[in-house]
């Protein structure tokens, strides 16, 4: 499928409208191939000459004629002018609401098939893009297709009435008409030359501006921040900074696009002149009425409608398209993390989770995960410790297939993560991440994402359990309180039991946490334990943590190096070996020799 008929993909829908379109674009236009009519006529009276043209009679003899009608046929020619240019200013009128309507539509299905992208694209993809350009692509460049169906009809039409105006002007001066088409060459040339300066110029341009919009993101995002180290004065010289390339670059696109303009102008401007200046002659030669030369100059003026329209598409379609290749760059974008074409449908039940000689690399760089090979039996508690940067929330990024392994694989039961359907696999796997992500929404609604036909009574029972009911009860709303944007109004501990409550109300049968208690005070965290505690048995909890009174109660730990399983067992006997983990408890729970 070509670019030009991806994009017109997005408007088959509309296809009955956009016809309409063409055909009220057709009546406009043959109304105003009429409009010089009575001027011409009224032009003639007053010099006593007439023409022999056949619509300069049909509405010649629709005058009335004889002594004392002048008024009455000025008035006549007046009133047809003016029905004539009314009726093709409704017809553009409506063409223009049908038009609008067909290219808001067409945006609003790419936009949707861009936002779908991604969602599906990895968390890979979006951790190595800026926000701020994904926004802005949704936002501004789907435009470029809307940009590009309004140029397409454009060409079309002014094509047809290039042609049309075209067959007119030569039946009545054929001469003249040839004279008129002497500035096609200059126009080629023009539009050549300028062709590739402009799109240069609108793909430097949408960079730019996607990058203001990416400074703009990330400095709001970070305002706490900014504040607390008073880097207000940083943040602005960098903001103006991205905001002045923006505009320079713009400034360079529009100074092209307006002296391209000139020089259409221009060039349009010399031809009319020669026009001008040959037709006069020809009327002192007696060759031409008056009438005649004001018809075929209205004629001219429509012919370079279309060819000034004809030109300027170009600019206009460079423009366009600038958009639509950086909407089609992710939409082409291949999905790393998607159902393989055999991948099965699992019903959500407790299964058995098999990590086999796993291994992990970030973009061929150095290995994260080497060999791991672990088995964990449904309603296990088991937890992966040790020191940062060791691939401890690497590993956990794989269960849900954030990312998927460069080496061995994981299984549920005897199935590949990578056999089976993402929407089945996350459909038995919660995860709580280390930095809880709220949504601007109220208290339930945010402990209910992950179940939305939860009931009050299945919320509630969830935020006791994982401690969150003792601060919800304070609130004035209750559940019904509504959180900031980033979930500003809450402290870092309430964040984390919302996040905790929202996993423990699913039916996952395997819960997924990344350092679930980082955030709490020993009261709080001791809570949580008692609940990881009550869930044993019932469900599969992975846990990873830095501190080791969150999971000595697991019925397995294993202790990670280098990407490496070093040691493993519970918690007593991880003491009793006074490995690692041994001196890892000394330092946190000041253990005794």
């Amino acid at each position: 499928m070509t670019k030009y008929a991806r994009i017109l993909h997005y408007f088959k829908e509309d296809w009955w409208q956009i016809l309409l379109s063409l055909a009220l674009i057709g009546l406009s236009v043959l109304l105003g191939l009429l409009w010089g009519y009575p001027l011409a006529i009224l032009i003639d009276i007053a010099s006593g000459q007439k023409q022999d043209q056949w619509l300069y009679l049909l509405f010649y003899n629709i005058t009335p004629k004889g002594e004392g009608t002048e008024v009455a046929r000025v008035v006549l020619l007046a009133g047809m002018m003016l029905a004539i240019r009314f009726g093709s200013e409704a017809l553009r009128t409506w063409q223009s609401i049908v038009s609008i309507r067909i290219g808001l539509h067409g945006m609003m299905r790419v936009r949707c098939d861009l936002f779908r992208k991604l969602q599906a694209l990895s968390i890979g993809y979006h951790r190595s893009q800026p926000q701020g350009d994904a926004i802005y692509r949704v936002a501004w460049d789907t435009y470029g297709f809307q940009g590009v169906l309004n140029v397409l009809v454009a060409i079309l039409v002014s094509g047809c009435k290039l042609i049309l105006m075209a067959a007119i002007a030569f039946t009545f001066n054929w001469k003249l008409t040839l004279l008129s088409l002497c500035v096609v060459p200059p126009l080629l040339v023009v539009l050549r030359y300028y062709g590739t300066i402009l799109k240069s110029r609108s793909t430097d341009a949408k960079e730019k501006d996607s990058g203001f919009y990416t400074v703009l993101q990330r400095s709001m995002s970070a305002i706490g921040l900014v504040q607390a180290f008073g880097r207000e004065a940083d943040e602005y010289r960098h903001f103006s900074t991205t905001v002045r390339s923006s505009i320079k670059a713009y400034y360079r696109l529009h100074w092209h696009e307006v002296f391209y303009w000139f020089l259409l102008g221009s060039t349009f401007a010399i031809g009319a002149s020669v026009v001008f200046g040959y037709g006069g002659y020809l009327v002192t030669q007696k060759v031409l009425t008056i009438g005649s030369l004001t018809i075929f100059l209205a004629y001219i003026a429509d012919l370079y409608d279309p060819l000034s329209k004809l030109s300027s598409s170009g600019s206009s379609m460079i423009t366009a398209m600038a958009g639509v290749d950086r909407v089609f760059e992710v939409l082409d974008r291949e999905e790393l993390i998607k159902d393989a074409p055999d991948a099965v449908d699992l019903p959500r039940q407790p299964r058995m989770l098999t990590m086999d000689h796993v291994a992990f690399t970030y973009n061929q760089g150095a290995s994260v995960l080497q060999d791991l090979t672990v088995q964990v039996k449904p309603g296990q508690m088991i937890a992966f410790v040790g020191s940062s940067g060791v691939g401890k929330t690497t590993l956990l990024n794989l269960f849900p297939r954030f990312y998927d392994p460069t080496g061995g694989a994981l299984r549920l039961d005897d199935y590949d993560l990578r056999n089976i359907r993402l929407k089945s696999l996350r459909a038995h796997i919660a995860v709580v991440q280390q930095e809880s992500v709220m949504l601007p929404t109220s208290i339930a609604e945010n402990i209910a994402y992950g179940l939305p036909k939860a009931t009050p009574v299945q919320i509630r029972k969830a935020a006791e359990m994982a401690g969150a009911d003792t601060f919800i009860d304070k609130m004035a709303d209750r559940y019904e309180t509504l959180i900031a944007e980033g979930g500003t109004n809450l402290s870092g501990g309430q964040r984390q039991r919302i996040a905790i409550a929202r996993a423990l109300l699913t039916e996952a049968p395997i819960i997924v946490m990344d350092e679930p208690t980082s955030a709490l005070d020993a009261e709080h965290e001791q809570f949580v334990i008692e609940t990881l505690r009550s869930l044993k048995g019932q469900r599969t909890i992975i846990i990873v943590s830095h501190r080791l009174s969150t999971v000595a109660d697991c019925d397995c730990i294993y202790v990670m190096e280098a990407g490496k399983v070093i040691e493993s067992g519970t918690h007593s006997q991880l003491i009793a070996n006074k490995g690692p983990y041994y001196r890892m408890a000394r330092h946190q729970l000041k253990l005794d020799e």
